[in-house]
């Protein structure tokens, strides 16, 4: 299926940390993509993604991981993705990986 063009910039869009909630947020047209995580000190636990369809077919899903990917790499955090199409994500975005947690694998 072809992407939609959205009625807005994805890249502009601003990650928001709501840490009471333990999720990154990005906004967008009327609905909001997410992905909760859990943090131990320096460790960084992405547990869960959700994008609804309609901002996932805008490329919204993959602009929300490069936001929060920037944000754990600036925070100096090491990832441990436990959610599948996280997994997936870093497999296809090796670039990534070097913010794994020494060991961690993405089976």
């Amino acid at each position: 299926m072809a992407k939609k063009v959205a009625p807005f910039d994805p890249n502009s869009l601003e990650l928001h940390d709501e840490t009471d909630y333990r999720q990154f947020v990005l906004r967008a047209d009327g609905q909001r993509a997410r992905v909760e995580y859990d943090r131990d000190g320096d460790r960084i636990f992405l547990t869960s993604i959700d994008v609804p369809k309609a901002l996932e077919a805008m490329g919204v899903g993959g602009v929300l991981m490069e936001k929060v990917l920037a944000h754990v790499d600036a925070k100096g955090w090491k990832l441990i993705p436990t959610h599948p199409a996280i997994k997936q994500y870093l497999r296809e975005h090796s670039q990534w990986q070097r913010l794994l947690l020494k060991g961690v694998q993405l089976r």
